[in-house]
């Protein structure tokens, strides 16, 4: 039973420090605004040559302006649309 417990702790301890560590913020604003900044500015950086994973900051602040009407729970599964989308 304190295995089953210890996994499920583990399980959740998990799910929150993975997007913590990848995004910086446990915000899912900003969190969406990062995902959408990443795709709007991936694909027109490897175009001019450039890392498609360095999203510069005032990309992101634009996102930002973006997700800043949204509720939080609306950014959420707008995030997890994205995530679980294949």
């Amino acid at each position: 039973m304190r295995l089953v417990f210890g996994l499920i702790l583990l399980a959740l301890v998990a799910a929150v420090a993975v997007p913590a560590v990848y995004y910086g913020t446990l915000d899912p604003c900003r969190m969406l605004a990062a995902d959408m900044a990443h795709e709007a500015y991936g694909p027109l950086a490897e175009l001019v040559g450039n890392d498609p994973d360095e999203v510069p900051e005032s990309m992101e602040r634009s996102m930002r302006m973006v997700t800043s009407q949204m509720t939080a729970r609306s950014c959420a599964e707008k995030l997890w649309q994205r995530w679980t989308d294949a």
